[in-house]
């Protein structure tokens, strides 16, 4: 067996990088305005602040916002991470997180859809933001599967 680890393109991990940047841009964007409680400017829709204040913009005590933060930072550390070691289980922690979001940004678009009956255009950036780190993901999952089975055989 050779001693050489998964490689995962260096475009993918950079995409994921920047996307992170975005979304925690949009997400401490959001914790600002809700922490500071001032009006969140709202383009497009007209529910931002309407979903920023309900019931539903908190889990476990914390705002989204917040967790947002932490999520988009911490995908943007693992990349880092990648990089530096090119480590198998941080690409795989990469592949988990990434489905994570996606699935917590569906089900808070059910949220807004059917619960709040409204939208916040800033959320939606960041389930759009979500969704194209999840593919991103399932191609490091690919990569990673593809190159662990050429590595076993």
């Amino acid at each position: 067996m050779q001693s050489r680890t998964p490689n995962i393109s260096a475009w993918i991990l950079w995409s994921l990088i920047a996307l992170a940047l975005v979304g925690f841009t949009d997400s401490a964007f959001l914790l600002a305005k809700r922490v500071s409680g001032a009006p969140i400017p709202c383009f497009i829709t007209s529910g931002c602040d309407a979903v920023s204040k309900s019931q539903h913009s908190v889990l476990f005590g914390v705002p989204l916002s917040a967790w947002g933060v932490i999520f988009y930072l911490g995908i943007g550390f693992l990349a880092l991470i990648y990089i530096d070691t090119k480590n198998l289980l941080v690409g795989k922690l990469i592949t988990f997180a990434t489905t994570l979001g996606f699935l917590s940004s569906l089900y808070f678009i059910y949220v807004q859809k059917f619960l709040i009956k409204a939208f916040c255009v800033y959320c939606i950036l960041s389930a759009i933001i979500s969704t194209i780190l999840f593919a991103l993901g399932i191609i490091i999952w690919r990569k990673l599967k593809t190159d662990v089975a050429q590595l076993e055989s």
